[in-house]
């Protein structure tokens, strides 16, 4: 017993140690497998893309009398007024803000506080205001240097800007309504509708979709006179066609404008020769559509007609097929050539059915298109 138990005793340690040994081993193999193992990927939210936020939009709205009134004093001190008669004058007129009054009286107001003031600005209404003669046209720095975002200057210029409008200088008119900032204006509502006026008459159609938007529902008081009209722009605007018929008569109407108004440069001969390309497109797909339907008829006719078809062109009672001399056709006759009784039939004709631009408009069509073939001859 003293020899076997120290044995039976080492062999239980040993079988410890072993059993030990492995749980380590074990321990340690399934570590090494978990961490080897690739991470499993963790799904990364994907971003949602940035929705550019529309720009708000300004409510435009004439100031009131109390807030005219104290912007009209402001103004007046900054250009340090110190003659009494001026100042009892300028006093006399804001007076009659006390009393309800349209945006238009405001206006008028406000100017006549402008010209007691400052002499360049009694001037400057004094050359734009309407009458039976047209301004003589000016270029000094109160309408030409800068954006109008006062009081003064931008009220000023949308004075000198409306009635160029009704003078029908729109080009020149619409120059100075750009350079307004709408928000200092006294009637906002007669800016946005003149402005939409002279972007209408000059086919700016992505313009004046904006500008009659800005009027009838980001403008508050707007007059009726003014929403009725501009409801018809829009709707006229939605109607019209590039190239189309309706397009190439208002540019006439356009070209015609300018040249009552002694307007004939480069503008012009560029609208002018829109127009002669415009009409050449139209021409030329009526020409087609005109082939295409002449072919298709004549195709219906020779399959629909009987056989005995060519003996009906023969004159009853003769023997001979009825035909006629052949004539010798040639480009000299042309159109435009007719004897002169019946050029001027024709002419009274186009006089008498449509407006002057499109007698105008066709005879230089036609003369531009006999000379391109005079030169196609040579």
């Amino acid at each position: 017993m003293k020899h076997w138990f120290p044995s039976i005793q080492k062999k239980a340690v040993v079988e410890c140690l072993l059993q030990r040994f492995t749980v380590i081993v074990f321990v340690c193999a399934l570590s090494a497998s978990v961490f080897a193992q690739e991470p499993i990927p963790v799904p990364i939210p994907l971003k949602e893309p940035a929705v550019k936020k529309a720009e708000p939009v300004e409510i435009l709205a004439a100031p009131s009398r109390v807030d005219l009134k104290l912007q009209l004093q402001s103004w007046v001190a900054e250009q340090k007024v110190k003659n009494p008669t001026q100042l009892k004058m300028i006093a006399n007129l804001l007076a009659k803000l006390e009393s309800p009054i349209s945006a238009e009286e405001k206006l008028n107001l406000a100017l006549e506080v402008f010209s007691n003031v400052k002499p360049e600005a009694k001037q400057l209404l004094k050359d734009y205001q309407l009458s039976d003669r047209l301004p003589q046209l000016s270029s000094p720095p109160l309408l030409v240097e800068g954006d109008a975002d006062t009081i003064y200057l931008a009220n000023v210029r949308y004075y000198v800007a409306r009635n160029l409008t009704q003078f029908r200088m729109v080009d020149r008119a619409l120059t100075i309504f750009n350079s307004i900032k709408p928000n200092t204006l006294i009637d906002p509502a007669g800016y946005l509708f003149f402005k939409a006026a002279c972007e209408h008459h000059l086919l700016q159609k992505k313009s004046c979709g904006k500008t009659l938007d800005q009027l009838l529902n980001y403008t508050e008081s707007v007059p009726e006179r003014y929403r009725q009209v501009a409801v018809l722009m829009q709707a006229d605007l939605e109607t019209l066609k590039e190239e189309s018929l309706d397009e190439i008569s208002r540019k006439m109407s356009d070209v015609e404008r300018r040249l009552d108004l002694g307007n004939s440069g480069k503008k012009v001969q560029k609208v002018e020769d829109e127009i002669i390309a415009s009409l050449d497109k139209l021409i030329k797909k009526m020409e087609d559509q005109a082939k295409n339907s002449s072919s298709s008829g004549a195709g219906a006719g020779s399959s629909s007609s009987p056989e005995g078809g060519a003996d009906e062109s023969r004159v009853k009672g003769q023997v001979a097929p009825g035909e006629v001399d052949k004539k010798k056709l040639s480009n000299n006759g042309g159109w435009g050539q007719l004897p002169p009784k019946k050029q001027a039939s024709a002419k009274n004709i186009i006089n008498r059915n449509f407006p002057s631009h499109y007698r105008k408009a066709i005879e230089k069509y036609f003369k531009k298109l006999a000379t391109q073939k005079a030169n196609t001859n040579k």
